[in-house]
């Protein structure tokens, strides 16, 4: 396509200052840049950014996207980006969409953080800053893969926005990986006060009671963030609660957890096996009886298991209930295949008889 001006005689007019085409300045700079005629192109611009009452953002634009994308020098553009900010007053989400992406590609991401980063502290808003420095992160993060600035930007957005739900999922996960679980539960913290749901609240705490738990060695810690704020979660806290009663050797609290969990499980397997746990937690409270009764519930749950047998005569044993013992160990006899077992089990049965029949009282 011709060009409008003749660009020798548009650059002379430009030097003695004598240029008289303010209506057609689109036009001048156009044909500037399309000659590459820099020095004249940026002195025309600058004379109308230095002018408040001529200076329009495409003034800025143009400046800005000259220095980034033909001259490869985003310093100079980022300069610009600043000035603009200082002399027009965008907020960030007006310079996204007014400038940004007229200076550099949507795709440039290495350069558009440059920018960004540069204009950063020219923001009003704690809105505008936050977003700011959050696009950032997701530059440095998903698209430039750049650890240290990625670290850095979430720094500063934290202290910008301490319970910013990015930035704490950020360092939960650096802090893991280093293993500083001090921090980790403080940004489970966090993350639990400022969750906008209410199962992010339930998995935040849950996350926390597991930490206190396994790698802080703080059971009661753990017990009471479940007991506070789990009791409604639709995620299963049983085996950190379980654990963390079982750690403080609290066999009631393990007891309490237990009974609770075996109104939730299905099939009597299950629930065998969690009733087998409350005859265990109930013979270290030294509650005989008690265990006595869960071992035959466990053996109406499930009668092939063998434990339950054995824990019966175990008990009855130190009842010194040689009936009982003698009727547990023939029912545990038919109970077993292992030929081998079965001959231990009967050796037994043979001492115990010969022992009740002598009249002794220790088999």
């Amino acid at each position: 396509m011709e060009a409008p001006f003749e660009i020798s005689e548009l650059v002379t007019a430009i030097r003695k200052g004598s240029l008289n085409f303010d209506s057609k300045l689109d036009e001048v700079f156009d044909c500037l840049q399309s000659f590459e005629c820099w020095t004249s192109y940026f002195h025309i611009l600058e004379q109308q950014i230095d002018n408040p009452k001529k200076r329009q953002l495409t003034h800025y634009v143009r400046t800005a996207r000259a220095y980034a994308v033909y001259l490869e020098d985003i310093n100079k553009a980022a300069r610009v980006c600043v000035k603009l900010m200082k002399d027009l007053r965008l907020s960030y989400l007006e310079f996204r969409e007014k400038a940004l992406y007229s200076i550099v590609d949507e795709q440039d991401y290495g350069n558009e953080a440059i920018l960004l980063q540069a204009i950063y502290s020219k923001l009003k808003s704690k809105e505008d800053t936050i977003a700011c420095m959050e696009r950032l992160c997701l530059i440095y993060e998903k698209k430039k893969y750049d650890e240290y600035h990625l670290n850095r930007s979430y720094e500063r957005l934290i202290e910008l926005d301490p319970f910013n739900q990015k930035a704490l999922r950020y360092f939960k996960i650096v802090y893991t990986q280093n293993n500083q679980w001090d921090k980790v539960a403080q940004v489970l913290q966090n993350l639990f006060t400022s969750a906008k749901h209410v199962n992010d609240r339930y998995r935040s705490a849950q996350e926390l009671a597991a930490v206190y738990l396994y790698q802080l060695d703080s059971p009661q810690n753990s017990v009471d963030v479940i007991e506070k704020y789990c009791a409604d979660s639709p995620l299963s806290t049983f085996a950190i609660h379980y654990e963390a009663y079982y750690r403080l050797q609290n066999w009631d609290g393990c007891l309490r957890v237990l009974a609770v969990q075996v109104k939730k499980v299905d099939g009597n397997l299950n629930k065998a096996l969690l009733t087998l746990r409350m005859g265990d937690m109930h013979e270290k409270s030294r509650r005989p009886d008690d265990a006595i009764e869960c071992y035959k519930n466990v053996l109406d749950l499930a009668p092939n298991l063998l434990e339950p047998l054995e824990k019966l005569a175990d008990v009855y044993l130190k009842q010194h209930n040689w009936a009982a013992v003698l009727e547990t160990l023939n029912t545990l006899d038919e109970c077993l295949d292992d030929q081998f077992l079965k001959e231990k089990v009967r050796e037994g049965i043979s001492r115990l008889q010969s022992a009740m029949e002598d009249g002794q009282k220790d088999p």
